[in-house]
């Protein structure tokens, strides 16, 4: 939000209600923002049952219910127990932690709710009846009968710990640890290793290759047809602000954006008016997007992006100008108001409206014109898909983990995909971090995982019996598969930190620093004998058309000489050697 916090204000309220009369406690000031002669304006206090956050938070893309918290979710003979001890987590965080962000407060709230309505469906009427056997139970419903991820678990279990290291905020208290000698990342089947591996596995499904053509091709056909749209929007004799085609269009605007820059959802609804630029450093040019990263807390940040979303930018400029001119208007009629400087309720939509006016993914909601929101996004998305005409689930952050995919695949395959997103022939990590110091380095660590996990992938496929391999490294691996390792995953996973990958585009080559010099990316048969080469079953395809293709040569080559015959006869005979071994056709 753009409205100024009420901070001072706020710093002196009480971090705990234990000492606290029942009238102080239900005075206590939690939410507020100062007015333009910096007096506050209380938003919420301790004694509502409406815990309204909304000054804390500033994402692009969350819903009103996603800043707001209704204490008579929780169950009543719980609720003031919860209420004093989360106020308490609120105002100073867990030992040896920072305080939690707004975000993270509704999602403690939200499985606190869990827990409490637990408890009730067994009878209890407040924490103090909690016994040990309870938690127990609540754990194995959650961890067996429901069988929830672990990262789920981690969020449901964290509240019971911050209800006993909080316990002295209440007299109605959790009287004893949930887990001795543990913790609710143990518990949730998070410990140590196993909790980093989970922050780096991706949970996020792909978008298989079919499904991402046919969405990618509908998304851009609706785009290059933009202007018509916009043309009848704009002759519409009913003067709406944003038609049914409208909204089309500028759905699919948000998905192409998403798979060609690897924008999150917030940062794609962030994106405002004349947010895309173009600078030309060492004779390339760089294309850019410009919008506001909160997850890793980087702030402005800038994408790089393909020269097509310039124009992409250009189509929802257009499409949401009559919306930003009409937010624009929203803000002089509240500002004109006799009590907008006072009214919360006007302070609130005053800042939404400040905040969503030069943006360019906007919609209706309630009668009002809003950025659109990360549940409303998983909707929309999912009737693009199904417009399109497929099936597939289609979510906001799928677009960030296929251009991460397609950004390694090409990585390790050619660069005609480098060359058409980065303007460069060639291009690697350190090379994007120069060129712009605010690109998100979250993207890049997420294209690092997808790099690591393809690597363990095609690793793994080779020590698999059933996989034959040519070249020289490949007949290496084979005859090694023969050997009993004590950890085999252990092995692939340290293997692939250590690897350097990379295809010829007729094979995998492991070379380091003593390498050809690239001669095998023209003359592909030498790579048959290579001791760095692997040629697995997924360029079977390849060497089928090079054995065709110098077939069908050596009739040219015997008009040019007995030297360009034997040349074309030996490269015959390397691809017929890798083909009978990937078991491919040479009749």
């Amino acid at each position: 939000m753009t409205q100024a916090k009420a901070y001072e204000f706020l710093i002196s309220q009480p971090t705990s209600v234990s000492t606290c009369t029942s009238e102080l406690r239900n005075n206590i000031v939690i939410s507020a923002v100062a007015d333009l002669q910096g007096k506050p304006i209380i938003i919420s206090c301790y004694g509502d049952d409406l815990w309204d956050m909304w000054p804390f938070f500033d994402q692009s893309n969350l819903s009103d219910s996603g800043k707001s918290f209704s204490w008579l979710k929780i169950p009543k003979g719980f609720r003031h127990a919860c209420k004093a001890i989360i106020y308490r987590y609120w105002r100073v965080g867990i030992p040896g932690s920072k305080r939690p962000a707004a975000v993270s407060l509704m999602r403690v709230l939200s499985s606190l709710v869990v827990f409490t309505e637990y408890l009730a469906r067994q009878g209890l009427s407040c924490l103090s009846d909690t016994k040990p056997i309870h938690v127990s139970n609540y754990v194995h419903e959650q961890r067996e009968v429901k069988r929830l991820l672990p990262n789920t678990l981690v969020k449901n279990f964290l509240p019971l710990e911050i209800l006993y290291r909080f316990r002295d905020e209440y007299e109605d208290r959790l009287g004893f640890h949930p887990w001795p000698d543990s913790s609710y990342f143990d518990i949730a089947g998070m410990p140590g290793d196993s909790r980093l591996k989970s922050v780096r596995t991706s949970k996020t499904p792909l978008i298989p290759k079919p499904v991402a053509k046919t969405l990618f091709n509908y998304a851009e056909n609706i785009f290059i047809d933009g202007d018509r749209i916009l043309n009848e929007r704009d002759t519409n004799p009913s003067g709406e602000l944003i038609t049914s085609e409208a909204k089309l269009l500028r759905d699919s605007c948000f998905f192409l954006i998403g798979t060609l820059t690897g924008m999150r959802c917030e940062e794609i609804t962030g994106i405002e008016a004349h947010a895309g630029r173009t600078e030309l450093k060492d004779g390339n040019s760089y294309h850019w997007v410009k919008s506001i990263e909160h997850k890793t807390f980087k702030g402005k940040v800038e994408y790089l992006m393909p020269s097509m979303v310039h124009d992409i930018l250009k189509t929802m400029e257009r499409l949401s100008a009559p919306l930003r001119e009409n937010l624009k208007d929203q803000i002089a009629i509240i500002e004109s108001l006799p009590d907008a400087a006072t009214c919360p309720l006007l302070q609130k939509r005053l800042a939404q409206a400040k905040a969503d006016k030069n943006r360019l993914f906007l919609g209706m909601h309630k009668g009002r014109i809003r950025t659109i929101s990360g549940n409303t996004w998983q909707k929309r998305l999912k009737n693009l898909s199904s417009n399109a005409g497929t099936d597939w689930p289609l979510a906001p952050h799928q677009m960030r983990r296929l251009y991460a995919w397609t950004f390694v695949r090409h990585r390790l395959g050619n660069l005609l995909f480098l060359k058409e997103q980065f303007k460069h022939s060639s291009i690697d990590m350190s090379q994007l971090y120069a060129a712009n110091p605010n690109q998100d380095s979250a993207l890049y660590e997420e294209i690092f995982e997808e790099i690591q996990s393809q690597k363990i992938d095609i690793i793994d496929s080779w020590l698999s019996d059933d996989q034959p391999l040519a070249g020289g490294a490949g007949v290496k691996i084979m005859k090694m598969r023969a050997h009993d390792f004590a950890n085999r995953g252990a092995l692939i996973c340290e293997t692939s930190i250590r690897l350097s990958l990379r295809s010829t585009g007729h094979g995998w080559c492991l070379a380091q620093d003593d390498d050809c010099g690239g001669q095998g990316l023209y003359e592909k048969s030498l790579c048959v004998d290579c001791g760095n080469s692997i040629i697995d079953q997924s360029f079977k395809v390849v060497w089928q058309e090079l054995y065709s293709h110098q077939n069908e040569l050596l009739q040219d080559a015997e008009d040019l000489g007995p030297g360009a015959v034997e040349r074309v006869r030996r490269d015959m005979s390397r691809a017929k050697r890798v083909l009978n071994t990937l078991g491919g056709d040479i009749t």
